[in-house]
C-alpha cells in the first residue's frame, strides 16, 4: 500500500484548470482504484505549481517515479547514488513520510504562521483542510469525500470540526464589559 510520499510522476495528469490523482489503495479504501480530481483555485495555483515542480524534475531527466523528492543545498535533485551514500537504502528515492513531517514544521515556522497551541505535523494539512471545510458548511459527506474517510465516520466532525467550533463560542461575550473609566 502506498502513503502520501509515494505518489509516482506516472499516477498525476495535469490538466489545465485541476490536476488527476490516480491511487491503487489506501488504509481506508483497499483494493479500491481511485481518481482524485484536485481543482486548481487562484490562491493555490495548484496547477502551476505541480508544471514547474514537474519541469524542474524533467530539466534533471527525471520523468518517472516518485513525485516528492530530496532537493540538496545546491537546488539539485539527489542521486539516487547520493541518497545511498547518506543512509537511505530502504525507501530509494521516495522520501520517508517523517522527512515531510520535518519540512512541514519547518515551512510552516519560516512562514511566520501561528497555530492555537496544537503542534503542526503533516497531518495539520488533512485536519486542516477538514476543520475549513466543516467551518464553511460542507456536509458529512463532503468532509468524508474530501478527507478520504470511510463512509459514516465521524472522525472528521468530532476530532476538526466540531472543537473548532466549540472553540469560538464565548458564553462570556453575553456579559456587558466595562470600562474602568466609568
Amino acid at each position: 500500500m502506498k502513503t502520501h510520499v509515494d505518489l509516482d510522476l506516472e499516477d498525476v495528469t495535469i490538466l489545465d484548470d485541476r490536476v488527476l490523482v490516480w491511487l491503487a489503495e489506501d488504509k481506508t479504501h483497499k483494493g479500491e482504484e481511485q481518481t482524485l480530481v484536485l481543482h486548481d483555485r487562484p490562491d493555490l495555483n495548484l496547477v502551476f505549481r505541480l508544471r514547474r515542480w514537474v519541469r524542474y524534475l524533467a530539466e534533471q531527466d527525471i520523468t518517472t517515479g516518485p513525485v516528492f523528492r530530496e532537493v540538496l543545498r545546491s537546488g539539485k535533485v539527489a542521486s539516487a547514488e547520493t541518497r545511498e551514500r547518506r543512509g537511505a537504502t530502504k525507501r530509494g528515492a521516495y522520501l520517508r513520510p517523517q522527512t515531510v513531517n520535518e519540512r512541514v514544521k519547518l515551512w510552516f515556522g519560516a512562514a511566520g504562521l501561528k497555530t492555537d497551541g496544537r503542534p503542526v505535523s503533516s497531518h495539520s494539512l488533512r485536519a486542516g483542510g477538514a476543520t475549513d471545510l466543516g467551518m464553511n458548511g460542507a456536509t458529512d459527506e463532503e468532509l468524508e469525500e474530501a478527507g478520504r474517510w470511510k463512509k459514516g465516520s465521524q472522525i472528521p466532525r468530532e476530532r476538526y470540526v466540531r472543537p473548532a467550533k466549540d472553540a469560538s463560542k464565548d458564553p462570556f461575550r453575553k456579559i456587558p464589559v466595562h470600562s474602568p473609566e466609568t
